[in-house]
């Protein structure tokens, strides 16, 4: 008889605890526990996180468009024309057609030749000075890399590169001289 006491005992013990356990089990708040769940970030955290950045977008967007409905159009600032430079050369020989290959000219001293736009001159032989309306633009040595001024000897056998015709171009000085003419130009007769 001790023994179905002691079993008996037992057995209500166990229930007993077991409701206890259950219990507690189902009164669980997992909103408190440090752990965090693979669960709670793909079902709550994400969509939490989507919806601030979302509305922060939509005040973003709703502060620039403020902006710009309160900001009065402005008309655009006119850049006044530059004035052409205007030459005041004697009548030169009708243009020589461009090639794409060097045309050799000869000059005579006082001879001027101006470029046509995108002209390239190689002085062969004689000398020949720079002619450059403007002191702060001349032709563009392309052989060493630097810039020869109006007034300034072109050097043998450099390729010189006039890039536009506002007047530039190159002046014989001895009584012969010799170039290499690549490009549109006009020869005036000094």
């Amino acid at each position: 008889m001790k023994r179905k006491t002691v079993t008996i005992l037992a057995a209500a013990l166990a229930l007993v605890v077991s409701t206890g356990v259950l219990a507690a089990a189902a009164s669980y708040d997992s909103s408190t526990n440090p752990i965090v769940t693979l669960n709670y970030l793909t079902n709550n955290f994400k969509k939490e996180i989507l919806e601030a950045v979302d509305q922060r977008i939509d005040a973003k967007i709703a502060s620039i468009r403020e902006t710009l409905e309160n900001t009065a159009p402005t008309q655009p600032v006119q850049q006044p024309e530059p004035e052409p430079v205007v030459q005041t050369q004697p009548d030169p020989t009708p243009a020589a057609v461009p090639s794409a290959a060097y045309e050799v000219v000869q000059l005579s001293a006082g001879d001027a030749l101006y470029a046509g736009g995108s002209c390239e001159v190689i002085l062969r032989a004689g000398e020949a000075y720079c002619i450059a309306p403007d002191p702060t633009q001349g032709l563009a040595d392309t052989t060493n890399g630097y810039e020869i001024y109006n007034g300034q000897a072109l050097t043998k056998n450099h390729n010189c590169l006039i890039p536009r015709a506002d007047g530039r171009g190159i002046l014989a000085v001895t009584e012969t001289v010799f170039i290499m003419v690549r490009g549109e130009y006009s020869i005036v007769k000094g």
